[in-house]
C-alpha cells in the first residue's frame, strides 16, 4: 500500500491487537493501517477540524460531524495550535489598525480581551494577545508593532493607547479603524466564543489561543 503521509511504499509489519494488518513506511518511518475503524485516524481529520473551527461549529458539534470523541477534538485543536507559529511581521509597513474584542474564559464572570493588529492593505492579522484590558497587556502588542518600524498605528479613543503610542505615529478617533471593525464582525460570525450575548466561551486560555491561531494563520494549511 501507499503511505498515507508521504506516498511512499509500505511493507507489512505485523498485526494490531484487533487483528488488523499493520504497515510500516521506510521513508517517513511511520506505522499505519490501510483502513481504520476509528475516524480520528483519517488522513483529513485535522484539516476538517480546522475548517469547522472557523465556521462557528462547537467542539461537540465537530465531534458529532466527524464521528470522533469531544476529548479527541480538544487534544487535536491544542496540538494544531501549538504547531502554528506567528508569521514574521514585515518591517516598515505603512499602518496598522488595533482593536479589542471581549470574551470569557472558564465562566462568564472571568472577563478577558483579545487585542490584535490588522493590516488593511493585506487583510492579515499580524499579531494578537489575550489578557485583561490593561496597559500591561496592550503594551506587549504595541511594542511589537513599534519595533517593526510601522509608520502609523490607528486606534479608537481608548485612553490607554495614548500613553503607549508616541503621538507622531498615533492616529485615533471614531473613523480611524473602519477596516478592523469590519474584521471584528467576521470574527464574531466565525467564532462563537467571541460573539456578543453568547453562552459559548472557552474553558481554558490554551483552547482560546489555539482556536485564534487556527483562524488567523492556520486555515490555509492542511494539518496532518
Amino acid at each position: 500500500m501507499k503511505c498515507n503521509f508521504c506516498e511512499g511504499n509500505c511493507q507489512k509489519a505485523g498485526k494490531q491487537k484487533n487483528g488488523a494488518q499493520k504497515h510500516y513506511c521506510k521513508v517517513c518511518r511511520k506505522y499505519q493501517q490501510a483502513n481504520y475503524s476509528y475516524y480520528a485516524y483519517s488522513k483529513d481529520v485535522n484539516r476538517m477540524i480546522c475548517t469547522l473551527v472557523c465556521e462557528s461549529v462547537s467542539i461537540r458539534g465537530i465531534a458529532r460531524i466527524l464521528k470522533i470523541s469531544a476529548s479527541t477534538v480538544h487534544r487535536r485543536i491544542r496540538r494544531i495550535g501549538k504547531r502554528i507559529e506567528k508569521p514574521a511581521i514585515v518591517l516598515n509597513q505603512k499602518e496598522f489598525e488595533v482593536d479589542e474584542l471581549r470574551t470569557f474564559i472558564g465562566r462568564k464572570g472571568n472577563e478577558y480581551w483579545l487585542a490584535y493588529a490588522f493590516n488593511k492593505h493585506t487583510s492579515e492579522v499580524v499579531d494578537f494577545i489575550i489578557g485583561r484590558r490593561s496597559k500591561r497587556t496592550l503594551r506587549m502588542l504595541i511594542n511589537t508593532l513599534l519595533l517593526s518600524g510601522v509608520g502609523s498605528i490607528r486606534t479608537d479613543n481608548l485612553n490607554i493607547y495614548r500613553s503607549l503610542i508616541p503621538p507622531s505615529v498615533h492616529c485615533y478617533g471614531a473613523y480611524c479603524i473602519n477596516h478592523i471593525e469590519r474584521k471584528n464582525l467576521s470574527i464574531r460570525t466565525h467564532l462563537k466564543r467571541l460573539s456578543r450575548r453568547t453562552i459559548c466561551f472557552s474553558r481554558s486560555y490554551t483552547m482560546l489561543e489555539s482556536c485564534l491561531k487556527i483562524y488567523f494563520w492556520g486555515r490555509s494549511k492542511a494539518w496532518t
